[in-house]
């Protein structure tokens, strides 16, 4: 093998043995060396093999597994490491690579920086191509739809997408496509993803008293992804090591290890504050009222107190109560139309149900 960098430091654990071994990593044409401090070889890893890893939280910098050696872990602190590691599986994926190490690391915004503040990481988010962010989206959910049941329901979807795309008209022109996917999962729980995605999970569904809840819900979510606040938060909170998995790779593990939490985890008070705000004057501008949204967050805020009770967008959405009463002062009582009609609710309810209502 060719080499075509210097050596960089990093740590090792080859997944059977206890502890992690400081190690000596040495990129070349065709993958790359890890060696011993003392020069010994422990591992080639090709680079067709390389995976990013996310399963690795305690360790700085990019994480990398092989697919050869599926127990062993690597991570290497220097984050630019990933320009010369990971772009040569393909043309195609080498130029996507190096796009979002542009976005993140060529603009002068030093990698721990952008994940640790979220101004920088507001920026890093800003200079991320829209098409990247799509995919960041569809790798996300595909990796859940492999995974777990996708309720299909018919009608209860064409009602669903009919409310996203009122919503959806008060977001900026090339934010308004949004794909949804419906998720048979007990979770009281719905989820943004970059560039357009939206998860509900059937349990938010089955706990949601009216359409009304859900178009809260959904402009709340809605408004993450028209403000980027998804792709910030992913690159404060997550690491360069997850994105890169995003781009190249198979996201169904980095699911199973709880991505979702992750990503809605990571966003800033601020984040949250102007999606409740956000959501509420897509409400309006839908002709949707407000209280549904309202009465949502007060229902979390009891379910709170009650053990076995505290739900996952409770869990990533925290402070409910305050939230209400702040919602609560920027209502402004108008008119307003039904989020749905009583035929399309009772579809949505039934939406993962095995036969139609």
């Amino acid at each position: 093998m060719t080499e075509l960098r210097a050596d960089r430091p990093g740590r090792f654990s080859d997944g059977r043995s206890a502890g992690v071994r400081k190690v000596v990593v040495r990129v070349l044409a065709t993958g790359m060396e890890i060696r011993g401090i003392d020069g010994f070889l422990i591992a080639v890893w090709k680079t067709e093999d390389l995976r990013a890893d996310g399963d690795w939280p305690e360790m700085k910098g990019v994480r990398l597994r092989c697919a050869s050696e599926p127990d062993a872990r690597l991570a290497v602190e220097d984050a630019y490491f990933i320009k010369d590691a990971l772009p040569k599986v393909d043309e195609p994926r080498r130029r996507r690579i190096g796009l979002i190490l542009g976005a993140l690391l060529g603009a002068g915004v030093l990698a721990g920086l952008v994940l640790s503040l979220p101004m920088a990481s507001r920026l890093a988010a800003s200079l991320v191509p829209a098409g990247m962010e799509r995919d960041w989206g569809r790798n996300i959910a595909a990796g859940f739809e492999s995974q777990l049941r996708v309720c299909e329901g018919k009608a209860g979807r064409q009602a669903l997408e009919g409310l996203i795309a009122r919503l959806a008209e008060g977001l900026p022109a090339d934010r308004r496509s949004i794909t949804l996917h419906v998720i048979d999962r007990p979770d009281v729980n719905a989820l943004a993803l970059p560039g357009g995605d939206v998860i509900l999970f059937a349990g938010l569904i089955a706990k949601a008293d009216s359409p009304d809840e859900i178009a809260g819900v959904l402009g709340h979510e809605l408004t993450h992804i028209g403000r980027r606040h998804v792709s910030a938060a992913m690159i404060r909170g997550m690491g360069v090591g997850v994105i890169a998995t995003l781009i190249t790779g198979d996201a169904s593990g980095l699911v199973a290890s709880g991505i979702g939490a992750a990503l809605a985890g990571a966003y800033s008070r601020d984040d949250e504050a102007e999606a409740d705000r956000g959501g509420m004057d897509l409400l309006e501008r839908a002709g949707i009222g407000s209280d549904g949204m309202i009465t949502f967050f007060r229902r979390l805020e009891d379910m709170e107190g009650k053990p076995g009770m505290l739900t996952q967008w409770l869990g990533t959405h925290p402070e409910a109560g305050a939230r209400a009463a702040a919602i609560a002062a920027l209502r402004r009582p108008a008119p307003h139309l039904p989020s749905m009609d009583e035929s399309q609710w009772r579809s949505v309810k039934a939406i993962c149900s095995k036969s139609p209502p």
